[in-house]
């Protein structure tokens, strides 16, 4: 990562602080509605089992985090951390009475810099902020260090297709459509414009995988949706004996 790539990634924040009361519409917009099927693919994968603790890195306004919770009733508690204050707060108004408040706590945090103790959760996941961290490895580092034995690493993050034919008109529909689109509704193209260069620069399928192995996990498995346009990653923290 060159030093302006990685400048305008400790700037991301604040981009999403801008854009946080208008990220859902968009999300669900420029995604044709498919995030909210890839965030509820996630949910297949969760460790088996009762009484979960839930962590969301990079939550945004918790909409991976409260997909789950709904969802999951092996779920006991939810932690989801952001850098974004704006976005937390969209969040924490999302959540107020409803019946599932008790379980979430949406909070500041840092990615790379987990301020919970060793093995405090049982499942880690992250959707499309793990592109956006300073240190990708360090975040991984600290997703196995917070990881209970067993402990299952989820992440769901854009990817590009490998069929030439799509992987053209997507890259074509990132470059030209989306931030034009995005930006008009947020009134900040240049956050869209950022965003639309890290899902193409970003590693993906295998070249992914072998880097959440090298942050100690195993079973690393890749399953691509949508024809590639997504990727969720699954690894554990050590063999369990289920075949994922």
């Amino acid at each position: 990562m060159d030093k302006t790539e990685e400048q305008s990634r400790d700037e991301v924040w604040k981009m999403f602080d801008q854009i946080s009361f208008r990220y859902d519409l968009i999300n669900h917009l420029l995604s044709f509605g498919a995030d909210l099927y890839w965030r509820r693919q996630l949910i297949r994968h969760l460790p088996r089992g009762e009484n979960i603790r839930l962590l969301d890195l990079a939550t945004g306004t918790g909409d991976q985090l409260i997909t789950i919770v709904k969802k999951a009733k092996q779920v006991q508690t939810a932690l989801g951390l952001d850098l974004s204050q704006e976005m937390i707060r969209v969040g924490q108004r999302k959540i107020i009475d409803k019946p599932y408040a008790h379980q979430i706590t949406l909070m500041e945090g840092d990615a790379t810099d987990i301020s919970l103790s060793n093995e405090a959760v049982d499942c880690v996941t992250i959707s499309f902020g793990i592109r956006n961290v300073t240190d990708v490895d360090k975040c991984l580092g600290e997703c196995f260090r917070v990881l209970a034995p067993c402990g299952r690493l989820m992440i769901l993050e854009f990817s590009l297709p490998k069929n030439r034919l799509i992987r053209g008109f997507h890259i074509a529909y990132l470059r030209y459509v989306l931030p034009y689109v995005a930006g008009w509704i947020s009134r900040n193209m240049a956050a869209y414009k950022y965003l639309n260069k890290t899902v193409e620069t970003f590693p993906y399928g295998e070249t992914f995988c072998e880097k959440i192995k090298r942050a100690g996990f195993y079973r690393v498995k890749a399953y691509p949706m949508t024809f590639g346009v997504a990727t969720l990653y699954v690894g554990e923290k050590v063999p369990c004996g289920i075949d994922l």
